[in-house]
């Protein structure tokens, strides 16, 4: 993925891409929109997107522990509506490579439903879940 055209070139056009959005809200109501509408969306995104982050490395609860891994991962269970369950990170430090992030009963990974759709139709393939994945000896179950 990392020398994938496509998201090369999404990764190096982001800002551009807010254009036609930009444009589009201008036409329909002047400079507020685009502020609420670009300028707001793209900052709380990434705010957003720090934030998790730092909650899902360092608070919430743990069913998962790696040993010898430098950072642990935690899952974050208020926020996984919001993320559409990549909050689970406890879940996706233990199984990197699982598409499904909700592996405990009572989790919503709302992510996994969309590409199981997506699945449906044919647009996506090859999902991997934690049972098809290597099983890892540095992988503790954490009892609670």
């Amino acid at each position: 993925m990392a020398n994938s055209r496509v998201y090369l070139w999404m990764q190096r056009t982001w800002m551009l891409q807010q254009l036609p959005l930009a444009l589009l809200l201008f036409w329909l109501g002047g400079v507020s929109w685009v502020v609420w509408g670009v300028c707001l969306r793209v900052s709380v995104s990434v705010v957003g997107h720090w934030l998790i982050g730092y909650f899902a490395h360092n608070h919430g609860q743990r069913d998962w522990h790696v040993e010898q891994a430098y950072v642990q991962g935690y899952n974050v269970p208020f926020a996984a509506l919001l993320t559409m369950g990549e909050s689970y990170h406890n879940n996706h430090h233990a199984f990197p490579g699982s598409a499904n992030f909700a592996l405990e009963k009572g989790q919503l990974d709302i992510g996994w439903w969309v590409l199981k759709g997506l699945f449906a139709i044919g647009l996506v393939w090859g999902l991997v879940l934690p049972q098809h994945l290597a099983q890892r000896d540095e992988l503790v179950r954490i009892d609670r």
